[in-house]
């Protein structure tokens, strides 16, 4: 099972779809499933029932934030190269739907949706396994 797959899989069970990425990526970011799946509850739902942000999205950046860190809290010199690594990932997700935010991508003010979550899910996996190299 591939990780678009296996968060699929993971939003099908109820989780949201920050953890769904995040889950499925946890090995990435040397965590176990359940702080991952804690870690990310707040994000779904555009932070939280806030429609920002799309969670699968928010989840991408976690994870590339985990995984790229230097870890450093004395000498933190790696956020700009996580913060373009992120800003690649936002820029990849948002040229195949056309947004990153979640009222956008729901059409909640438009009725058009541009791409459901189960879609932004396995793009956002679709996209960070290509960006960590798998």
């Amino acid at each position: 099972m591939n990780r678009a797959e296996r968060a699929a899989e993971y939003h099908k069970k109820g989780y949201n779809c920050a953890q769904a990425i995040v889950c499925a990526f946890c090995d990435k970011a040397g965590l176990d499933e359940e702080t991952a799946f804690k870690v990310s509850e707040g994000l779904g739902l555009g932070v939280s029932d806030t429609y920002g942000t799309c969670g699968a999205v928010t989840g991408m950046a976690l994870i590339m934030g985990m995984a790229n860190s230097c870890g450093d809290v004395e000498a933190p010199v790696s956020k700009a190269d996580t913060y373009k690594k992120v800003r690649e990932l936002n820029d990849s997700f948002r040229k195949k739907n056309g947004s990153t935010i979640c009222r956008e991508l729901k059409g909640m003010d438009t009725g058009k949706v541009l791409r459901s979550c189960p879609g932004c899910i396995e793009d956002a996996a679709k996209i960070l396994s290509e960006k960590l190299g798998e």
